[in-house]
C-alpha cells in the first residue's frame, strides 16, 4: 500500500516493516517470530478485555445510581 510519506499509515506501516526486517537480519526462527506475534497480540487481547471489564463496572454503577 502507498501512504502519503509521513503520515499516520505510513509511520505505522514502517516501523513495522523495521522490526519484522529485524528478525530476518538476526535469522530468528518462524516459531520465534510467530510465538512473539502470537504473545504480542495475546497481551493486547487480555489488556483490551481488562478495560473493557472496567468500563462494564462503570456502566454497572451509573445504572444503579441512576435507578435510585
Amino acid at each position: 500500500m502507498d501512504y502519503k510519506p509521513y503520515s499516520v499509515e505510513w509511520t505505522r506501516r514502517r516501523y513495522l516493516a523495521e522490526a519484522i526486517q529485524q528478525y530476518f537480519d538476526t535469522d530468528a526462527p518462524v516459531d520465534v517470530i510467530l510465538d512473539d506475534i502470537v504473545d504480542v497480540l495475546g497481551q493486547s487481547a487480555a489488556e483490551h478485555k481488562t478495560r473493557a471489564e472496567k468500563f462494564q463496572q462503570v456502566l454497572d454503577g451509573l445504572k444503579f445510581v441512576s435507578s435510585k
